[in-house]
């Protein structure tokens, strides 16, 4: 299964209308594609005012057709036009990863979500990746919160992710303390993680997503 993602950043000019135009871009994009398109808001954390549209697919055929749709969909050329008065000229681009492990449910309503990015170090690739999924299964069993394991398939080569979803903000407030708490968690990364993951500085990413409604 594959993770796709499409950021934009907003210019902050007509700021009611620019998350009206938010919300009428992913309804049209889900109804020609058919596809369930989430849409979420970078917060507490920098890139101000960046968008982040999600959705899930189950191979690249599903994806590409979706992109068919959409290219001869005239009123979602008018929206994507009418986008250039919102955005940032240049700061629109897409994010491809493969889910490694754990699985999105759809019917589990998450307001939050982390997302942590890193990269594996050339050479250490099958151990970043067993070691991706195990700090992965860590964090879900600690948290009681479902954590995903992607693998990014354009971007950076070796590039990873994870991302946690959380019912509102004191969950997800609640589930922080309790990892950071965690001796053995710590531990694990500390022990394993270094000369597999990339360490230099800015590297490593955190960042947090709250879900607009549409």
């Amino acid at each position: 299964m594959y993770l796709f993602g499409r950021r934009a950043q907003l210019s902050g000019n007509k700021f009611r209308k620019s998350l009206e135009w938010v919300a009428e871009v992913t309804n049209r994009v889900s109804q020609t594609t058919g596809l369930q398109v989430g849409v979420w808001n970078q917060m507490f954390s920098p890139a101000v005012g960046t968008i982040l549209w999600t959705a899930t697919v189950p191979d690249l055929a599903t994806l590409e057709g979706a992109t068919d749709k959409l290219m001869v969909d005239e009123d979602y050329a008018d929206l994507v036009d009418k986008g250039l008065d919102y955005t940032m000229p240049g700061m629109v681009d897409d994010v491809l990863g493969v889910i490694i492990s754990g699985a999105p449910d759809p019917d589990r309503p998450n307001e939050y979500a982390i997302v942590a990015r890193a990269s594996i170090v050339s050479g250490q690739i099958a151990t970043g990746m067993a070691l991706g999924v195990e700090i992965a299964e860590r964090v879900e069993a600690i948290t009681g919160s479902p954590t995903l394991f992607i693998a990014e398939a354009t971007g950076n080569y070796g590039g990873v992710g994870w991302a946690t979803g959380f019912a509102n903000i004191s969950d997800m407030e609640r589930a922080q303390m309790a990892v950071n708490g965690d001796a053995k968690f710590i531990e694990l990364v500390d022990a394993k993680a270094k000369g597999v993951f990339n360490d230099s500085p800015g590297s490593a990413t955190q960042v947090i997503y709250r879900r607009i409604p549409v």
